[in-house]
């Protein structure tokens, strides 16, 4: 492998990518505010025939970062779910699903339930309250990946159970988008996502390879669907992904395999670079925060990390340990004490949580609130929740986490 390949697999291994878009943003936001928000929200032009909040569509950075480009972003994870129900996969058995279901469970009850504790206790508005409430629940699938690699070493049971718990956390955040943030519902709109779905089975059966056609067919009629319908449009490859040919089994979350020749896995080897790289732009669409003492110190920003941090480290272990003195089992190879850093790594929201913080800008009007002094509190309690890591590292050596050298197959960047 020549250097430059090997760079650019660490660039996508550390979602470098990611960061840097979002210290630019940063860097930017706070040196010209005015300059920075021009480029992100100024329209290029605008599409009469889609109306976006009544009026009709704009075209600019933003839109194109959240609503376009993190239609691939989704598709990739809804790869992996996919592959996940396939025989040998993480979801494939009851028995396989049920820990981390509950664990799942764990770390978004817990989290949102914190969320609402500390917002009453310290009087944050209602509106807040109501568009904000399922921030917490996301969990950042690059970063539980790396995190869990470096702290538990990449063959430990942890690392899947982590990527498995991490999916299906991303799967119900996806279900809270496609139906609490839904503005102005249209739902004969959906039909359309439907007529998608049903050319994308009859191209499988009549035995198309290329992912192509369903990109191209399936894709815009779920898109078009979902955002007449009124839900996110950054879903539409979700309900497509599954009708691509498969391989007969799973590989496993990420993992590399170069005898793969399947639809799904060409369509994830072509377009997971792209979205390792396209989170540059994610990241400088959406965490551009002007940092004053009022973000830093303000209460909704303070909530959204605790809710993070706490509530995924408490939660996780706490249900994890509920199950198993009702007799559900980890993973061979992982323990009980693994779990508190494991959930503490679960605790970084980043990406995703950032989108979630964006949908519910845009649903709720949050940037207009209170003079949008919200949404960059917001913002930052999603950022600073990278900050887990660090809680994690701790926890493992409290706990004494033992590191297993890797005897799998090395994973692939899950910056997806």
């Amino acid at each position: 492998m020549s250097i430059l390949k090997k760079s650019f697999r660490t660039l996508r291994e550390f979602s470098a990518f990611l960061l840097f878009g979002t210290a630019l943003s940063l860097l930017w936001a706070n040196i010209d505010y005015e300059g920075y928000h021009h480029l992100i929200e100024g329209t290029w032009f605008t599409v009469p025939w889609l109306e976006y909040h009544g009026h009709a569509l704009k075209m600019n950075f933003h839109f194109f970062a959240n609503d376009i480009f993190m239609v691939l972003f989704f598709g990739i994870a809804g790869k992996e779910v996919s592959e996940s129900f396939l025989p040998g996969g993480a979801l494939s058995s009851l028995q396989k699903a049920s820990m981390p279901m509950v664990g799942t469970l764990g770390g978004v009850v817990v989290p949102i339930g914190t969320f609402f504790a500390l917002s009453f206790a310290l009087g944050l508005p209602g509106e807040v309250i109501e568009g904000a409430w399922a921030v917490p629940a996301a969990t950042d699938i690059a970063y539980a990946w790396l995190f869990a690699g470096l702290i538990f070493g990449r063959g430990h049971p942890a690392v899947t159970f982590l990527l498995v718990l991490a999916i299906v956390d991303d799967m119900i955040g996806m279900a809270i988008i496609a139906t609490y943030y839904t503005a102005n519902p249209a739902p004969m709109w959906l039909l359309l996502v439907l007529v998608g779905m049903v050319l994308c089975e009859i191209m499988r059966r009549v035995g198309v390879k290329n992912f192509w056609p369903y990109l191209l067919v399936g894709g815009p009629l779920a898109w078009l669907g979902l955002f007449n319908a009124g839900v996110h449009a950054s879903l539409a490859l979700v309900p497509i992904i599954p009708f691509m040919p498969h391989a007969e089994r799973d590989a496993g979350l990420f993992v590399e395999d170069d005898d793969a020749h399947d639809t799904m896995h060409d369509f994830e080897e072509i377009f997971a670079p792209v979205v390792d790289v396209g989170l540059f732009m994610f990241g400088f669409a959406n965490a551009g925060v002007v940092l004053t003492g009022e973000a830093l110190t303000g209460s909704a920003t303070w909530i959204i990390f605790l809710s993070l941090v706490v509530g995924k480290t408490v939660g996780i272990p706490l249900f994890c340990i509920v199950a198993e003195k009702l007799g559900l089992s980890l993973p061979e190879g992982m323990k009980m004490r693994e779990l508190p850093a494991l959930g503490a790594i679960a605790g970084i929201g980043f990406t995703v949580a950032l989108f979630m913080v964006a949908v519910a800008g845009s649903t709720y009007g949050l940037t207009e609130f209170a003079g949008g002094k919200y949404m960059p509190m917001l913002k930052l309690g999603a950022l600073m929740s990278f900050g887990s890591a660090g809680v994690a590292y701790i926890l493992s050596k409290v706990f004494d986490t033992q590191y297993i050298p890797a005897d799998a197959p090395e994973a692939d960047s899950a910056g997806h």
